[in-house]
C-alpha cells in the first residue's frame, strides 16, 4: 500500500509540468518532439523527492516515453497527469507494509530480462513464487487481464489490505527489489 495522497502530489506535479512545458514552448503551440528531456529536468528532483528514490536522467526520460506509449495505447480518453501518476506510482513507490506484501513474479524460462530479476531475487534471499506464464495458462490470463497484454518480468505486489500492483521493466523490479528489501545495496 502506498501513500493515499501520493496520487495527488505527482498528478500535480505532472500537471505543473505539463503548464510549464507548453509555456516553454507557446511559440511551436506545445510541440516539441523532444519533450521526455524537457520533462526530465523539470521533474527529476520533485520525483525523486516524493517516490523516495534516486532517478538517472536516461531512467526517467525512459520512464516518461514508457508512460506516454501506456497512455496512448490503454488509457487515451483518460487524464494524462493522472496517467503518469499512476504508472510512476506503479513503478517506484515504495510500499508501507514491506516486510508483509506477498510478491509474485510473472516470468517465462526463455526470457533474459526474466533471469536478472530472478538472480536479483536469489541475491536478497526473497521469498518470491515465480509464475510462469508459459507453463500455467492460468497465469497468462491472470497477467493479459491486469495488463492488457503477456509481456514478462511483472512484480505482482499484494499489500496486506488485498490491493495490488503491477509492475512491469526488470531495471524497475530490481530498483525497487533492492531498494525496499535490501536498502539499495547491491546492482544488476
Amino acid at each position: 500500500m502506498t501513500d493515499p495522497q501520493l496520487h495527488t502530489r505527482l498528478s500535480r506535479l505532472f500537471r505543473d509540468c505539463e503548464r510549464a512545458h507548453l509555456a516553454a514552448f507557446s511559440a511551436a503551440d506545445g510541440e516539441d518532439p523532444e519533450w521526455p528531456l524537457w520533462y526530465a529536468d523539470y521533474l527529476q528532483k520533485p520525483l525523486q523527492q516524493a517516490l523516495d528514490t534516486e532517478f538517472h536522467k536516461s531512467q526517467l526520460i525512459y520512464s516518461l516515453m514508457n508512460a506516454d506509449f501506456e497512455h496512448a495505447a490503454r488509457a487515451a480518453d483518460t487524464d494524462r497527469a493522472d496517467f503518469f501518476a499512476a504508472e510512476f506510482i506503479e513503478h517506484f513507490a515504495p510500499s508501507d507494509t514491506a516486510t508483509a506484501d506477498k510478491l509474485a513474479l510473472y516470468t517465462m524460462a526463455s526470457c533474459p530480462f526474466c533471469w536478472r530479476v530472478t538472480r536479483a531475487i536469489d541475491r536478497l534471499g526473497l521469498e518470491v513464487e515465480i509464475r510462469d506464464v508459459y507453463a500455467q495458462p492460468a497465469w497468462r490470463n491472470e497477467l493479459f487481464e491486469a495488463r492488457g497484454r503477456a509481456s514478462v518480468p511483472v512484480l505482482w505486489i499484494q499489500s496486506p489490505d488485498g490491493s495490488v500492483r503491477w509492475m512491469p521493466e526488470s531495471g524497475d523490479i530490481i530498483h525497487y527489489l533492492e531498494h525496499t528489501y535490501g536498502q539499495g545495496k547491491g546492482s544488476e
